[in-house]
């Protein structure tokens, strides 16, 4: 996959709808070990967040390679941390939460976002609450370059952070549901799609939602 090709195809996409931010990229972390991965896992998010002032032009940059693969974590929170949790877990034999050393504090915990993949339906500045409407609206006018990248990705685990419902109907997923009990998933085609709320969630503890994760991953794949 050559991601420059991707995101000069992105560009011009976003350009031809007139958009008025410049396009914030995704997609795979670090292709190398992403491909290496004994799992590979696909996080699939709503929006990135940029502060910016009133009236200002946005975007430019790019999740991945500016904070997922070159950042730096000085606290425990956000989105991002739990990212790590489970793809570490699941690199390291489906480990408990309580036995995950903390990613401000551990650089191989932070090393294991590499591995993974992660792209937003909207691939522009965000605030910290999103508008279910407009995400929808998002997705609705980038479906094709949004299901595209998923199949370029081609991973064994799809984990929705709140979005599975935007997928229904391209992929087939009317079954896939998420509850406060744990995260919904349906397995279809190889690949398992998982119903999560969305990293940053405060509607559970962090361990719960890590754990809930990580062991649907390790049953389904043993299945």
């Amino acid at each position: 996959m050559d991601y420059t090709t991707t995101e000069d195809a992105f560009k011009i996409l976003a350009e031809s709808k007139n958009e008025f931010h410049r396009p914030i990229f995704d997609g795979v972390v670090d292709l190398k070990r992403y491909g290496q991965s004994s799992i590979k896992i696909l996080w699939v998010l709503k929006e990135p967040w940029e502060k910016l002032r009133n009236g200002a032009r946005g975007g430019g940059w790019s999740v991945t390679r500016d904070l997922l693969r070159d950042g730096e974590f000085k606290n425990n929170k956000g989105t991002y941390p739990p990212m790590a949790y489970v793809s570490y877990a699941v690199e390291n034999g489906f480990l408990d939460y309580s036995m995950i050393p903390r990613v401000a504090s551990d650089s191989k915990v932070r090393d294991v976002l590499r591995t993974l993949a992660y792209i937003n339906i909207k691939k522009f500045p965000g605030n910290t609450s999103s508008s279910p409407k407009e995400i929808q609206n998002y997705y609705t006018r980038y479906e094709a370059f949004l299901l595209n990248q998923v199949e370029e990705i081609a991973p064994d685990v799809i984990i929705f952070g709140g979005t599975h419902h935007n997928f229904c109907r391209a992929l087939r997923l009317e079954n896939l549901k998420s509850h406060s009990k744990g995260p919904g998933f349906v397995k279809q085609d190889g690949r398992l799609y998982i119903a999560a709320y969305h990293p940053n969630q405060r509607s559970i503890g962090k361990a719960s939602y890590v754990n809930g994760i990580v062991n649907t991953i390790k049953i389904e794949q043993a299945g």
